[in-house]
């Protein structure tokens, strides 16, 4: 089979290697889409070994596959010729000396096909509705991260929404907050390509760098204070999706009583606050890691119901071969926000 192999900074090289081997309770998927991930750019072009990507090994791992062989004692229900999506986390046994970044980055979604260990229905593959295609079904794991964030959040309708980033994963959350009946959300980016593409999923875009996002909001939903008298946002819930060092301190800054606050950047530095903007907001602050199997089948629930515009994310298809092509793409970072390598290509 090909596949894309990691050799280290801005080296990923198109390789024949031997098909992946499975055992009775094993299965071979397919690969038909995989998505490019953060994750993966900033291992092509910074080194992978944070996110548990080393050099000579396969990667990725945002997938939508065809079950293409069945191991003996998999469970009957698994069928060849199935569309599935794979939890990528659960890919291999906890036991196989990897580390779960490892076991998830090194999946292997940028490979015509992949092992998958202990392979079950609703524990590490997941069934495709008919109605939802594969370059669909290929956000599903970014999509889980959103829908993660928007349940640890507690969204529901009635809500008023801020999302900081209009990336993948700040999509993804505005579509899972629209998937759960939420009416109200502000995108906050500075990108107005990418605010033009909220507009057009159904938010409402800003641009914090050509406005103030108090008075903005105040102007949309009405001024409040707080219990230190201090202006406030009429704002339920805050999603930081962009990890840039000046959100938290502002959300702090304009909360409104028992607002909450989802983070689900990847910070890699402090962020100083003021304590007392805590307390004078009794804010909740959350945090939101990656995803679990029950945001995996609201994911898929909400996607066969068509209820969000999740897939006006897609903005660029690459073949397999052209994958070095796209992290140039990705890198330059203009009109694109979700590549995907198309494996039929």
């Amino acid at each position: 089979m090909k596949a894309a192999i990691y050799h280290g900074i801005e080296n990923v090289t198109v390789e024949d290697i031997p098909m992946p081997e499975y055992g009775p309770k094993d299965v071979i998927l397919k690969t038909v889409r995989a998505g490019i991930c953060g994750t993966d750019i900033g291992a092509f072009f910074h080194g992978g070994e944070e996110a548990g990507i080393f050099p000579e090994n396969q990667f990725g791992h945002e997938m939508a596959s065809i079950v293409y062989k069945v191991g003996e004692e998999v469970p009957s229900n698994v069928k060849e010729g199935m569309r599935v999506f794979l939890n990528p986390i659960l890919s291999k046994r906890p036991d196989c000396g990897l580390s779960l970044f490892e076991i998830c980055d090194e999946c292997g979604a940028f490979s015509q096909y992949v092992q998958v260990q202990d392979a079950e229905i609703d524990y590490n593959i997941f069934p495709l509705p008919e109605n939802v295609s594969f370059d669909t079904a290929a956000l599903i794991e970014p999509f889980s991260v959103g829908m993660h964030a928007a349940n640890a959040g507690s969204a529901k309708p009635g809500d008023k929404v801020v999302i900081f980033g209009a990336g993948t994963i700040g999509l993804s959350t505005m579509c899972a907050c629209i998937g759960k009946g939420v009416k109200d959300i502000v995108v906050v980016d500075i990108d107005d390509w990418r605010l033009e593409k909220v507009e057009k999923m159904g938010a409402v875009p800003f641009n914090s760098a050509k406005g103030d996002l108090l008075t903005f909001l105040q102007g949309l939903y009405g001024s409040l204070t707080n219990a230190a008298n201090a202006p406030a946002a009429n704002i339920d819930l805050y999603f930081d999706t962009a990890g840039v060092n000046s959100i938290i301190p502002g959300v702090l800054g304009m909360a409104k009583q028992s607002a909450r606050l989802v983070i689900i950047a990847l910070y890699h530095n402090n962020v100083e606050i003021n304590p007392f903007q805590l307390l004078a907001s009794e804010m909740n602050v959350i945090g939101s890691f990656a995803y679990q199997n029950p945001d995996i089948r609201e994911v898929i629930s909400v996607l066969e119901a068509e209820s969000t515009p999740i897939d006006q994310i897609v903005t660029h298809h690459f073949p397999l071969d052209k994958i070095n092509e796209a992290f140039g793409v990705a890198k330059a970072g203009k009109n694109v926000i979700k590549i995907l390598i198309d494996h039929e290509a």
